[in-house]
């Protein structure tokens, strides 16, 4: 009679199961680790608008300063009185364009480009220059205040910031 040489702690039906928990757990990294892709994607996507906002925002705020350091170039207020829209200036008595947030209105001559190489932008910024009022209308030495608005665009053309402030000057 043959001797049978079994170890009964190990049964015979408990082989393979090494192999299905396997698989379980392959299954389930793979599906982790897609997960952690889709994410890695997101931030992505978040992180390349954050730049473009960034862009945008810095390109805009050249713009200002380009137009604040024109305005104070000026040793007088004739440029200002002007009833041609010209270069973006707008006299007291001319409007300028409502629909600011739509690109098709930041064009010459409503707007004028400044000469700065910035890099990463699509276009050059913009801005747009109204004169408001003195701010005592009675007193020739009073400042002026001018209206500044501007426009920056980040690395496309569909990411603008508009930023508006307010320069006052004595003539």
């Amino acid at each position: 009679m043959p001797a049978d040489h079994r170890n009964l702690n190990y049964p015979d039906n408990q082989r393979g199961w090494v192999l299905v928990v396997g698989l379980v757990i392959l299954v389930m990294l793979t599906i982790l680790s897609m997960a952690l892709m889709k994410t890695t994607r997101l931030e992505e996507k978040m992180a390349g608008a954050t730049r473009d906002m960034n862009l945008s925002f810095q390109a805009a705020e050249s713009a200002l300063r380009a137009a604040e350091i024109f305005i104070e170039s000026k040793t007088d207020e004739s440029d200002f009185n002007s009833l041609v829209v010209t270069n973006g200036i707008y006299s007291r008595t001319k409007d300028e364009p409502d629909n600011l947030f739509n690109p098709e209105v930041w064009i010459d001559p409503h707007s004028k480009a400044i000469d700065l190489a910035l890099q990463g932008v699509a276009s050059p910024p913009r801005y747009m220059i109204k004169k408001l009022k003195k701010i005592d209308d009675e007193d020739d030495t009073a400042p002026t205040v001018f209206r500044v608005t501007v426009r920056g665009t980040g690395g496309t053309n569909n990411r603008a910031t508009l930023l508006r402030s307010h320069y006052s000057k004595m003539f």
